[in-house]
């Protein structure tokens, strides 16, 4: 995020009151806080209820936008907090969904699995979803952690000043999921060998 777009140029131009700048940072950002928000509230209409919670309080506090240093972890934050504000008043709880829809995901199962028989193609699509579940089975900060690095590509620092927590603790938590994951796959690779 950010490379396509200056998000700092058009936060100036937001606190401009302009609607265009408004709508690209918009489109260029939606995608993004629909998967992060989505690891917080489940339920996909509600998620959207939250994030157009988010842009109405970015669109009411424009003025505020070009004091702002780091503009992608303040979206983030935003979504956060309004996640979790919802989260407060409805007491619900959500599972997170694991997207291989990203071709460049980090965590490219595709390498792990290299089809050639249609048999295999199954075999492909039935660690996928072990390794889907494994994700969903993680507790839910260390779920979100590995969402922020795996598939937005935050660095440690940045998901340690968005979650309020330490680098340390962010780093304990990606040992965790990435140990979690590591296992299950060696467990379908050794079962597979077995069979």
């Amino acid at each position: 995020m950010g490379k396509a777009v200056n998000i700092q140029s058009l936060f100036e131009q937001i606190a401009n009151s302009n609607p265009k700048a408004f709508q690209l940072f918009f489109d260029y950002t939606y995608s993004m806080l629909y998967r992060y928000t989505n690891y917080f509230v489940e339920d996909s209409e509600l998620c959207k209820d939250v994030i157009s919670e988010v842009y109405f309080y970015i669109w009411q506090n424009r003025e505020k936008l070009p004091a702002i240093r780091n503009c992608e972890n303040y979206l983030f934050i935003c979504a956060r907090n309004q996640s979790l504000n919802y989260l407060k008043t409805a007491n619900r709880y959500q599972k997170i969904r694991f997207e291989q829809s990203d071709p460049d995901s980090d965590m490219d199962i595709q390498e792990l699995c290299e089809s050639a028989t249609p048999e295999q193609d199954v075999l492909d699509e039935e660690l996928k979803n072990i390794i889907e579940l494994t994700i969903n089975a993680l507790p839910q900060r260390c779920r979100l952690i590995f969402f922020m690095i795996r598939e937005e590509e935050m660095t440690y620092k940045e998901v340690a000043e968005i979650l309020e927590i330490s680098e340390r603790t962010v780093q304990a938590q990606m040992c965790i999921a990435l140990k979690k994951i590591g296992i299950v796959v060696k467990e379908y690779q050794n079962a597979g060998i077995a069979g």
